[in-house]
């Protein structure tokens, strides 16, 4: 299937996960399957106005094979602003984030707030595709913004006739969160709505979940969120690649990568909720989580890394 003019080696793709889809996540999601992985999230006025971690954000690796960013805001001209800078030239397709529930950033407009405002998220989306110049630019949405206003497909047909190239569809309102019954018949609904690729989301975490959200919803491709935390190698299984499952090379490679490019303390806390992640259900997992959330330096992490291949 393709986004635009890129041509995806797989249907499952890795969206923006605040706080996980870091450039070493993403490098290890291709390298299992995945057909184009996004980075966090990133505020468009923050890259205007030069936000150092928003910087940090931009980081992309040599094996990203297409380079896929995500902005929020609330401001078309930030949006543009953004898109424009120089930095932002690497990146092959943007994504705007319309589906972010997290209350601080619904309550300046941003995230899943759009879902109340389809004027605005017009203007955004058609302000972006402009800006892009040619390249591809996607919207994360979700069903709606509560249950008595599922809108997706409104907002997809907007989407649409602004120049956005695919959707990515949580199946879940605003006022659900992260938990709750997928609202299957919200993603078909956009499916049915619109002529670009739809990517359904939320609860997939095996070959059944997949299968029934391909099922119930027509759409074309299926986004991996929360079950590629700690498991990259899901990407492998929901494409029917046979691998070895490496999780103490794994766990090294993405702490290497994190160094790569962070301050040593600022990569090590970003790498204790991916660790604790990874050894999730192996035998001594609690001892091994206590351990690395009082780490303190690249020395604590390599140390708690050995002990957890002797428990293994």
């Amino acid at each position: 299937m393709k986004i635009a003019k890129y041509e995806l080696n797989s249907p499952f793709i890795l969206p923006a996960i605040a706080g996980f889809s870091d450039m070493p996540m993403r490098e290890l999601c291709y390298r299992y399957g995945a057909g184009v992985c996004f980075t966090e999230m990133i505020s468009a006025k923050g890259l205007v106005y030069g936000s150092d971690n928003s910087g940090l954000m931009l980081v992309t690796g040599e094996k990203e094979k297409i380079k896929a960013i995500q902005l929020f805001g609330s401001d078309p001209s930030f949006f543009e602003r953004a898109i424009t800078d120089e930095r932002l030239k690497k990146f092959d397709i943007i994504d705007i984030n319309m589906g972010c529930p997290v209350p601080k950033i619904v309550k300046n407009g941003e995230g899943s707030a759009l879902m109340n405002n389809p004027q605005l998220a017009y203007n955004i989306i058609k302000t972006s595709v402009e800006a892009a110049q040619g390249r591809p630019v996607t919207v994360k949405m979700r069903a709606g913004f509560s249950l008595d206003n599922i809108n997706a497909s409104i907002i997809a047909e907007l989407a649409e006739k602004a120049g956005a190239s695919s959707l990515i569809v949580h199946g879940r309102v605003r006022e659900q969160y992260y938990g709750g019954d997928i609202l299957f018949s919200a993603i078909r609904d956009v499916k049915n709505s619109v002529g670009i690729p739809v990517f359904g989301n939320g609860n997939v975490h095996d070959i059944k979940t997949a299968s029934d959200m391909f099922e119930k919803t027509r759409c074309d491709g299926i986004a991996i969120a929360r079950a590629a935390i700690g498991n990259p190698f899901i990407f492998a299984e929901l494409t029917g690649q046979t691998l070895e499952k490496d999780i103490s090379r794994t766990i090294k490679e993405h702490f290497e990568g994190l160094l790569s490019y962070l301050p040593e303390q600022v990569a090590v806390n970003n790498f204790k909720k991916h660790f604790i992640s990874y050894v999730k259900g192996y035998k001594g997992s609690k001892n091994i989580k206590n351990l690395i959330t009082a780490s303190c330096s690249k020395e604590d992490v390599a140390n708690i890394i050995s002990k957890f291949e002797l428990l293994k």
